[in-house]
């Protein structure tokens, strides 16, 4: 069910505050020793990148940290690899691609560049 939450980044992607929150409900469903996410750590994957990556609808303003968010959704799409990597094979090739992809494309705009960035970062040197 909150993994079902978590994938509804698209609903709000004007609200940086509920992005924000959606995140750290992640990192908790992340951190939880005691579920086993199993063949959600795709549909978990796919909502911290869309934080990451897409031109969101709170980033028109200036006046709004998009930044922040990004970097926190590169930071726990590496914990994300880091701890639930070997449930879902390819991922590691897939998260690549993805970051690849944006970094590749000219007509994405600066803040989808900049998520690429700080995601191929925190994924680490390797």
């Amino acid at each position: 069910y909150f993994v079902y939450v978590v994938s509804g980044v698209k609903s709000v992607s004007h609200d940086l505050e509920q992005l924000n929150r959606l995140l750290h409900i992640a990192r908790s469903l992340i951190q939880n020793p005691f579920l086993c996410l199993g063949s959600y750590v795709r549909s978990l994957i796919a909502s911290v990148m869309y934080c990451a990556l897409e031109p969101l609808a709170a980033s028109i303003n200036p006046l709004n940290d998009h930044w922040t968010l990004r970097d926190y959704a590169a930071m726990l799409l590496s914990r994300i690899f880091w701890t639930h990597g070997d449930l879902v094979s390819g991922l590691y090739h897939q998260i690549l691609l993805s970051l690849q992809k944006v970094l590749a494309d000219p007509v994405r705009p600066l803040c989808s560049h900049y998520g690429a960035v700080v995601g191929l970062h925190a994924l680490g040197w390797k």
